[in-house]
């Protein structure tokens, strides 16, 4: 089996996930909460993820499995100038608009110029993160979320 780059970072993430959830135990059920939160479904995928890396490394190594030659990722086009750009833009938003107005306004960006979507489904896509930020975060687990420099400034 050849450990590669891809199951480096399936390792590092999961190793992070981790931490957080464990990190998380000694704290008061309020501030625990939020970590477990990400902490748990990100272990749960990167679980997940690293045993399709195993499978898909002894795939490759394994001489028997030789009636298909093993395919190789597609390059999707992106550089790493752009993603850093749009990591900007989310970093930048989300800091200025806070969460629940920037976060919106950041999906729709980026899924209407980075994945070429039509106006349509990335008012779908703003909508949902909206939904999510403010109906689960702010109205049903009644979390307080960052308002954003340039919003607090303002009001």
């Amino acid at each position: 089996m050849t450990f590669d780059s891809k199951m480096l970072t399936t390792l590092t993430m999961l190793v992070l996930f981790g931490g957080a959830c464990l990190l998380s135990i000694g704290l008061p059920a309020k501030a625990a909460f939020m970590p477990l939160l990400v902490g748990i479904p990100g272990v749960l995928l990167c679980a997940a993820q690293l045993v399709l890396d195993v499978r898909a490394a002894r795939r490759v190594d394994d001489p028997s499995e030789t009636a298909e030659p093993p395919t190789t990722e597609k390059e999707d086009g992106r550089s790493e100038f752009e993603m850093f750009f749009w990591l900007g833009v989310f970093t930048a938003l989300l800091l200025g608009l806070g969460f629940v107005i920037g976060g919106p306004i950041a999906v729709l960006l980026f899924v209407h110029f980075e994945k070429k979507n039509n106006w349509l489904n990335a008012m779908f896509a703003a909508g949902g993160t909206f939904a999510v930020l403010f109906g689960v975060f702010i109205w049903m687990l009644e979390l307080t979320l960052f308002d954003g420099f340039l919003i607090e400034a303002l009001f």
